[in-house]
This record gives C-alpha cells, structure tokens and sequence, in this order.
C-alpha cells in the first residue's frame, strides 16, 4: 500500500517526537486541522505543505508523495534552520561551527 500525504505527515511527526497539539500550535491552526490532515479527511494545500515540511523536518517532495531524501529528522532539522535564517553574517557563522563540530575543516 502506498503512503497517502496524511500518512507521510504522521510518519515524520512521530519521527520528530510531535504530538498533533504541538504541531498544531506551531502552525496556529486546531489539533483537529492535524488530525483530518493525517486521516486523510482534508486535502492539504502545497502552502500548507511548505509551512508544515521544515517543522516535521522534511521536504514537501516528500510529503506530497515523492521519495525519501535520505537524511534523518535531525539533519533536515538543522537544514532548515540555516535555511531560515535572514542574517547571512549568521548562516556563516552558524555553517563554520557545524563544520567544526563534524571534524571539517574550516577553510
């Protein structure tokens, strides 16, 4: 049986440790919104997709029915955090340091 969208939300809510409720606060909606996503009551619009991806740390390819990317929660997790962040002086700073912790060299 092929995963349906509301199936893939709840495979990586659960895989990031989030209830339905604090999914639902973070994306300022109802818990019951969470829920019909995840039974497949109600269509999830790609805008809704796009908000809900990098919380659940993951892509809207993968959400939407597309394949796996291949990282774990965390690394999307840290993925889309550089990604939101506006101050490029920041991102750098932020990208050095995870090369650190890696054991990369810092050129």
């Amino acid at each position: 049986m092929e995963k349906t969208v509301g199936m893939r939300i709840r495979e990586c809510r659960v895989k990031m440790g989030i209830t339905q409720e604090e999914l639902a606060a973070m994306m300022c909606t109802k818990k019951s919104t969470i829920s019909s996503y995840e039974l497949g009551k109600n269509d999830v619009k790609v805008g809704i997709l796009e908000e809900m991806a990098p919380l659940l740390g993951t892509t809207v390819s993968y959400l939407d029915g597309g394949e796996s990317c291949g990282f774990s929660p965390e690394v999307m997790q840290i993925a889309m955090l550089l990604e939101g962040m506006q101050n490029v002086e920041l991102r750098r700073v932020a990208m050095e340091q995870v090369k650190l912790l890696a054991g990369v060299s810092v050129n």
